[in-house]
């Protein structure tokens, strides 16, 4: 009698566990990039258990470039993009559906590393020299209206464009003058291989957000419920993070390098990753919100700065590029 009440008991949680297994809704997530700090929320979240607990079986996988992540997510081949938001600006100007749900690389990361005494201080500094990066990622479309903006063109410039994941190892074993990426993302990997300063996007007049997540309205549509989980889960993560200080980007730093011993991250290199990125995450205007919402202020200098540089139509207003909806709505 017994030994009938175990198997029977064993049978019902075998049966328990199978229907919670069965429960998890799968998501697809697209990144821009290979392993580095940036992952770090994605990794923290699936060791945590954060997503799990909120019934989804998260599938994220690397990427090499915004460009091809964008067209993935609008192509409906992925559901999430974890991307650039101004390179989903551009589709979404070009007719893509696509739409942000969180943002949180607010401020404008993207630069120029250029060699420490290179005498480089300005854009038309770059004439005539080599410069690297990478045209299907975030600073593809921009490096005409860059140059422009900066006195000088394509013709006179040579830029050099590789693959995402060598973009650093070539800066950094001193080919080119110069290396289009985002500032917090290369500088603990330039600062001792090559020692570098920057220009700044901004400096020339771009405002323009960086990494947060991005899908096609029909996934937002008939998927909203679960993107909600998604990003209250995913910015969470974030938020332990950056609330734990030190230790906690160091235990994030390991959670990733243990997740992703394929990449060989460096411990040091990753946490200075983590550290620089959260310096970002907010604006003047995102202050005060949870982290991942978005501003309507932020997102009108961003129009502009896509409608001067002509890679949007005039006319657009920044609800048509994202919503707080999910994130305001998940809010501690």
């Amino acid at each position: 009698m017994i030994s009938t009440i175990c198997r029977s008991l064993t049978m019902a949680v075998a049966l328990a566990a199978g229907a919670a297994t069965f429960a998890q809704e799968r998501i697809t997530v697209r990144d821009s990039w290979t392993p580095s700090g940036l992952h770090a929320g994605w990794a923290w979240g699936l060791d945590k258990g954060l997503f799990k607990a909120a019934g989804l079986d998260v599938q994220h996988e690397d990427g090499n470039g915004s460009t091809t992540t964008v067209q993935l997510v609008g192509a409906g081949k992925m559901d999430v993009g974890y991307t650039d938001q101004s390179v989903m600006a551009i589709a979404r100007g070009k007719g893509v559906p696509l739409v942000s749900i969180g943002g949180l690389i607010n401020k404008t990361s993207m630069g120029i590393f250029v060699p420490k005494n290179s005498g480089i201080t300005k854009i038309k500094d770059l004439e005539g020299k080599e410069v690297i990066y990478t045209s299907s990622s975030f600073e593809g479309p921009f490096i005409d209206a860059l140059l422009k903006a900066g006195g000088t063109s394509r013709d006179k410039v040579d830029m050099i464009s590789v693959d995402a994941s060598s973009k650093i190892s070539v800066y950094n074993s001193g080919k080119g003058a110069g290396m289009v990426t985002s500032i917090p993302f290369g500088m603990p990997y330039v600062e001792q291989a090559r020692p570098s300063d920057y220009l700044s996007f901004a400096d020339y007049g771009f405002v323009l957000p960086s990494y947060g997540l991005v899908v096609h309205e029909d996934t937002l549509k008939n998927r909203r419920p679960a993107l909600t989980k998604l990003a209250k889960a995913f910015f969470d993560s974030w938020q332990a993070i950056a609330d734990g200080g030190e230790k906690t980007i160091a235990e994030a730093a390991d959670i990733l390098i243990k997740r992703r011993p394929d990449a060989r991250l460096n411990r040091e290199q990753t946490m200075a990753s983590i550290r620089e990125h959260i310096k970002f995450f907010r604006t003047p205007n995102t202050q005060n919100l949870p982290l991942g919402a978005q501003s309507a202020e932020d997102w009108k200098s961003v129009i502009r700065s896509l409608e001067a540089a002509k890679l949007i139509p005039a006319g657009s207003v920044p609800e048509q590029y994202f919503t707080n909806g999910l994130v305001m709505a998940t809010s501690r």
